[in-house]
């Protein structure tokens, strides 16, 4: 008897979840590198948290507004904080890991990366949850792809 196995695309929650593993691992990743081993693994955390973040403002935060008693407030608050952090890595990026104070300014950026991605879990995506549909949350999941390889181009 053949049996058939149906696969489940992931959603738009599952993916920023996946997401922010990857973001922890890789300051992780930073911060066990020795000074000379620091810039490819920055360069990565700096390329996903940018990819993170363009599909956070094109298709969760827009997703949230309007869900719920706070969803316009959520949706702000983390994509302000968001485009924040994103910057903040960015000039350390540019600045290098030369930088006197390196180790210093990059804790503080991962702090904040951590604090964010635990923000969302607890703010974002419970509200996505309750209030998206499963299907269209799928769509945006494929809807986040599409946004990141038009950036890309």
């Amino acid at each position: 008897m053949r049996t058939f196995q149906i696969v489940v695309s992931p959603d738009v929650v599952d993916v920023l979840r996946h997401e922010h593993e990857q973001i922890r691992q890789l300051c992780l990743d930073v911060q066990g590198a020795g000074r000379d081993g620091k810039k490819y693994p920055l360069a990565a955390l700096r390329q996903a948290v940018h990819r993170h973040q363009l599909g956070e403002v094109a298709v969760a935060h827009p997703a949230v507004r309007n869900l719920g008693p706070d969803g316009d407030a959520v949706a702000l608050d983390l994509q302000v904080k968001g485009d924040q952090l994103d910057r903040s890595l960015a000039e350390l990026d540019r600045l290098g890991v030369g930088l006197a104070d390196f180790e210093v300014r990059f804790a503080a950026v991962c702090d904040g990366l951590l604090d964010h991605a635990a923000d969302q879990e607890r703010a974002e995506f419970p509200l996505l949850r309750r209030y998206v549909p499963a299907q269209r949350r799928h769509m945006m999941a494929s809807a986040m792809q599409n946004v990141r390889i038009m950036a890309l181009g």
